[in-house]
């Protein structure tokens, strides 16, 4: 094989790869939503909560559990979409730690650091796949 068929066929391995990779989302970091962090009583609410998990696509319910057992403090989820953290003001910088550990573990893709990942469980092992590289790896349960 000459050089300009192994150039050609290189070409076209190439162009395969690229056509086969995932179409890359517009998510940026700017577009993780803050907390929006409301006390009442001697509770503290996460107003936008169900509004996080749906663009971090992750299920309330796994997102509560981190923020819960981090926080080592009891919760629940009302109808409307907001955490509820039962029986203490929760600083506000605290929320916001929690929330960036949170995200970094469990959402950034550790290959090209996209936000727009799958949260995927296979029996035990539960995996992140990225929308933007293709990425897959292995992460520890929540």
């Amino acid at each position: 094989m000459n050089e300009l068929e192994l150039l050609k066929n290189y070409d076209a391995l190439l162009e395969r790869a690229y056509a086969r990779l995932p179409a890359k989302l517009s998510a940026k970091a700017y577009d993780i939503p803050d907390l929006e962090i409301e006390y009442v009583g001697n509770h503290t609410e996460i107003k936008n909560f169900a509004h996080i998990c749906d663009r971090l696509r992750r299920d309330p319910q796994i997102v509560m559990r981190y923020f819960l057992k981090s926080l080592g403090m009891p919760g629940a989820l009302t109808e409307r979409g907001t955490l509820i953290i039962y029986n203490k003001k929760i600083k506000r910088d605290t929320l916001k730690q929690f929330y960036q550990r949170f995200l970094n573990k469990y959402v950034k893709c550790q290959t090209c650091g996209s936000i727009d990942t799958e949260l995927i469980r296979k029996g035990k092992v539960w995996y992140i796949r990225c929308l933007a590289c293709g990425a897959t790896y292995t992460i520890e349960p929540i």
